[in-house]
């Protein structure tokens, strides 16, 4: 059992103190002040309390045993979980805001501080990865983020709700986001992360080959399809033909295309001050143009875009006429430029630049075409006779 000394500190040539407690933690001692300004003729050296002859008595009080009880929830929390109680961790612990009932609370008020400066698109993910986790523990508490629950939250993303191995660790990664912000922001002892490690898995990549793209524009070329899969197949055309993100194809704008080639910021980094990304123009992507835009000179190039939703679902519905057996969504546009683009050329530092990754390994997603092609060019040498 931890003894709490109270005692009125007193200054030299002085009438009155402050309050201080003090003990010992695995023999470091903490020591702090509890602010309380008493005349040292109305402290109890006995009693290690303000007597009743300060007209603020109850009220000094009232806030030392406010202090005690703190100091003590402290202990007894460290105790029940068995856990080794230092005085950084206690002094951690003790300062700890008490603002947020539960974690929820604290996600959040800081996802409104996120919206700022977040892409919808990213803030959306993070909402759903959050109510994930609310469907799961509705009363999750800071408390209860340990590794051995982080654990179990991960086998329920996978057993429970069936979600593959990518999805599982980019929730997971999610959580992670937020667990370290609380625990920077002093709303837990420490962050169980640190132990718990997110592995970093092969992003899926749907693609069409070129056989298939083909397939589409002939479709599309043929005009025999009802005027919402025609707008959505020539969206999605756009896409793979410009290597752009759904999202940036969106505001993209007439004012932007030059002779050759045209230039656009990517949405998803406008907050750290991104570089210009040129992207060569294709006579395909051309054509494309002309068709959407007609005679039009500056503007928007998509005045009216489906919604993400009604698109990929029309996208279903026109791979099965063109006979495609694929899970076709707007993002398989921009993985089938960098496909074809990559495997025509084998450059894979020009793709970078025109993909605008600011890292190669999130273009190193597509080396399994670099893959491919090891595996066809030494089929050269079987023409030596040994």
């Amino acid at each position: 059992m931890i003894n709490i000394k109270t005692y009125l500190r007193k200054y030299a040539n002085e009438s009155s103190g402050i309050v201080w407690v003090s003990f010992y933690v695995n023999r470091e001692k903490v020591n702090f002040s509890t602010k309380v300004a008493v005349d040292c003729k109305n402290w109890s050296e006995k009693n290690a309390c303000v007597k009743p002859g300060d007209k603020n008595a109850s009220d000094k009080n009232l806030i030392i045993e406010n202090i005690h009880a703190r100091i003590n929830n402290v202990l007894v929390k460290y105790r029940l979980k068995d856990k080794k109680l230092t005085r950084d961790s206690f002094l951690r612990a003790y300062h700890r805001p008490t603002d947020f009932n539960t974690f929820f609370d604290y996600v959040t008020a800081q996802q409104k501080k996120l919206s700022i400066k977040t892409e919808l698109s990213t803030l959306s993910t993070h909402m759903s990865a959050i109510r994930k986790l609310q469907q799961y523990s509705p009363t999750l508490t800071f408390d209860d983020i340990t590794k051995d629950w982080l654990d179990d939250y991960f086998i329920y993303l996978r057993k429970e709700l069936d979600n593959n191995s990518n999805t599982a660790y980019k929730n997971m990664g999610i959580l992670k986001k937020y667990v370290r912000m609380a625990y920077k922001d002093g709303y837990m002892d420490e962050n169980p992360f640190d132990s718990w490690q997110i592995k970093k898995t092969t992003a899926s990549c749907v693609y069409l080959t070129e056989d298939e793209l083909t397939r589409l524009t002939n479709l599309y070329r043929s005009g025999e399809l009802e005027y919402n899969y025609h707008k959505t197949l020539e969206f999605f055309l756009f896409l793979c033909f410009s290597s752009l993100h759904v999202g940036d194809a969106k505001v993209l704008k007439l004012e932007q295309f030059g002779d050759t080639s045209f230039t656009y910021y990517r949405l998803k980094l406008r907050n750290k001050k991104p570089e210009p990304i040129v992207v060569p123009i294709s006579e395909p992507l051309r054509n494309l143009l002309v068709n959407i835009v007609g005679p039009r000179k500056k503007g928007p190039v998509f005045e009216k875009v489906q919604a993400d939703q009604t698109m990929n679902r029309n996208l279903k519905e026109i791979a099965a006429i063109a006979c495609i057996d694929k899970p076709i969504t707007h993002k398989v546009g921009r993985h089938t430029f960098a496909t074809i683009f990559l495997r025509k050329t084998k450059d894979i530092a020009a793709l970078r630049e025109i993909l605008g990754h600011s890292d190669i390994s999130e273009t190193l997603i597509y080396a399994h075409v670099l893959e491919e092609s090891k595996q066809e060019g030494i089929q050269c040498f079987n023409g030596f006779v040994i």
